[in-house]
């Protein structure tokens, strides 16, 4: 990486709480760098970097015939960057995201279909609290009846029987 980018990436991530400046793998993307450190995944360029954290991101993958690293976050958005040279930054996107996962657990709540509820924690915080999120199961939509609530008691029940508050 060179260094002009190296110090703009460091000095944008610094600014954030417990977030290390450190580079566990770097790769060039269509359009400047990817970084990925022990807490967050970084991409950008000289002055516009994005510091996303690891915990926030749902699911992601690595697609080798497109050089594309793709990723979901809780809440339904989406990322996606074309690695020009990925190195080990796909390998430790994937070890980094498993990281941050605290608890996972299928709960069945319609018929069979469930939901995936999922304790997380930020990699920056040496005393992290843990976020609850959930991913509806295939065949189930949050504007079905009931599932919202299910949903909800859901994750009460993991929260109380694992006692993460």
């Amino acid at each position: 990486m060179p260094q002009e980018e190296y110090r703009s990436w460091a000095s944008s991530l610094a600014v954030q709480p417990g977030r290390q400046v450190r580079i566990l793998a770097w790769a060039a993307t269509q359009g400047g760098f990817a970084v990925a450190s022990p807490s967050a995944l970084s991409f950008g360029h000289e002055g516009d970097w994005t510091h996303l954290g690891w915990h926030e991101i749902e699911r992601g993958g690595w697609d080798e015939q497109t050089g594309t690293l793709t990723w979901s976050r809780y809440g339904g958005t989406t990322g996606e960057l074309t690695l020009t040279e990925p190195g080990r930054l796909p390998e430790v996107f994937r070890e980094r995201v498993a990281a941050s996962i605290v608890l996972e657990k299928f709960v069945p709540i319609l018929n069979g279909r469930g939901v995936l509820i999922s304790g997380r924690r930020d990699l920056a915080d040496g005393d992290p609290q843990i976020t609850w999120n959930s991913t509806l199961g295939r065949g189930l939509t949050w504007q079905m009846a009931g599932v919202r609530d299910a949903t909800e008691e859901a994750v009460a029940q993991v929260r109380t029987e694992y006692d993460m508050g």
